[in-house]
């Protein structure tokens, strides 16, 4: 019986866990080693060669461009040259064309608020076109730059709403890209889809008649793409810290009734039931009290 409780003993303590040391337990209660896996692990080789590259490039100066310019120069105005002359000199072609754009933008925009203020549950909308202006503004005081050269976009003027066809130092970030992708997407979050994607075609293309009209360098388009949607979802994360989730549940329905007028024309049908049931009770009574005399 002894040596079969010896032999247990033996086998238990085999099999017990070793305790770590002092030193392990502290370090292992303040540093827990994940375990490793092969996207951990991709990573991490990403991490350590990009911290390579950084340190190369900011010693050899491999990763930075030198030109001698006097002002702004856009690469890619280099290979448009030949279609830009031609909307530049058929003016006539270029001025229908803007025509038709700042038409379909202004039309767009303006029927985007109008929806948003008569079915919208939200001020994500607002809070975003806001803080979209306001930080343009701001850069405007900042950031002054020389117009394209022999812009077709400038060259002959029309009137519209949220297009700025006049010769201006004030151009970065471009605010017609801007707020009309904020549009867009409001619609895309209402699950408007189709509105969505006629708001995106036209997008690209204003963006490609900017490039070849020269009415903006490449950077302010794209800009003006990253800040209007980083400004949407700051936004929205904004929101929903402050009011919760639900608050942006909400979406725009396309109804053909009005509400106040639906109201008003339920609570008058209920006032004339009402006075209908007041007059016949009133006239019974008083029919009845003439039979008596």
């Amino acid at each position: 019986m002894d040596m079969e409780d010896n032999k247990k003993e033996q086998l238990s303590t085999e099999n017990k866990p070793k305790e770590a040391s002092e030193c392990n337990k502290k370090i292992n209660k303040y540093i827990r080693f994940p375990t490793l896996t092969w996207e951990k692990i991709i990573k991490l080789v990403i991490v350590f060669f990009g911290t390579i590259f950084m340190i190369v490039a900011f010693f050899t100066g491999i990763a930075y461009s030198r030109h001698d310019i006097d002002c702004l120069e856009d690469m890619p105005y280099q290979y448009t040259e030949s279609i830009h002359n031609f909307f530049y000199e058929h003016e006539g072609f270029c001025l229908a064309l803007k025509f038709i754009m700042s038409f379909l933008i202004d039309i767009l925009i303006i029927y985007t608020l109008i929806v948003w203020s008569l079915f919208g549950t939200n001020v994500r909308f607002l809070s975003s076109g806001f803080t979209y202006m306001l930080v343009n503004i701001l850069v405007r005081f900042l950031h002054i730059q020389r117009q394209p050269e022999k812009s077709a976009f400038t060259q002959n003027h029309i009137f519209s709403f949220f297009v700025n066809y006049q010769v201006s130092t004030y151009s970065f970030y471009s605010v017609t890209i801007g707020i009309f992708l904020i549009c867009a997407l409001e619609w895309r979050r209402n699950n408007v889809n189709y509105m969505f994607w006629i708001m995106f075609a036209i997008l690209v293309l204003q963006i490609i008649f900017l490039i070849i009209m020269r009415g903006n360098y490449i950077h302010e388009i794209f800009t003006a793409i990253i800040f209007g949607h980083y400004f949407f979802m700051m936004n929205e994360k904004v929101l929903e810290m402050i009011f919760g989730v639900e608050y942006l549940k909400g979406v725009v329905e396309l109804n053909v009734d009005v509400p106040v007028l639906k109201n008003y024309d339920s609570d008058s049908e209920n006032l004339e039931k009402k006075g209908n049931e007041m007059n016949m009770k009133s006239s019974h009574d008083y029919d009845t009290g003439d039979e008596g005399n």
